[in-house]
């Protein structure tokens, strides 16, 4: 008996380590770092999702992208901020070819691209041949 309780005493440090993997990166730092999330509607059957991370202290939006039901193959994908008049209005590619379902992607966000995420003023759109203006798209909503 006092074997197996030195034998789980001396794994333990090992448990606890791999209980954290992937959870936490040393090189990132201890912040709170806001989600959001868009449903992704159109005229077609298409429908889609996406799941966001936002790193402040790096300026690095993550996310996952989810959909279904396109009337073909995606042309091209892209956030999109606020069209303020004067200022071309802000436009983030998200990373092309998709491949894959769901679609992880990251970019580096400027200042202002990063305070109208915050500020609830994106938007995520998907283009096809059949709907080259947008097939489905939907407003990047703050989440908890």
């Amino acid at each position: 008996m006092k074997r197996l309780a030195a034998l789980g005493l001396a794994l333990l440090p090992l448990f606890l380590v791999l209980a954290g993997c992937g959870s936490f990166y040393p090189g990132d730092p201890v912040e709170r770092k806001p989600r959001f999330t868009a449903e992704l509607r159109g005229d077609s059957a298409g429908w889609g999702s996406l799941t966001a991370r936002y790193s402040p202290s790096r300026r690095i939006l993550t996310w996952s992208l989810n959909y279904r039901g396109l009337s073909g193959p995606i042309t091209w994908a892209e956030f999109r901020g606020p069209d303020i008049e004067g200022t071309d209005s802000a436009i983030v590619p998200i990373n092309l070819p998709l491949e894959g379902n769901p679609h992880p992607g990251e970019a580096t966000l400027t200042d202002r691209q990063a305070a109208d995420l915050e500020a609830g003023r994106w938007y995520v759109t998907l283009k096809t041949e059949r709907f080259p203006a947008g097939e489905i798209r939907g407003p990047v909503v703050p989440s908890r």
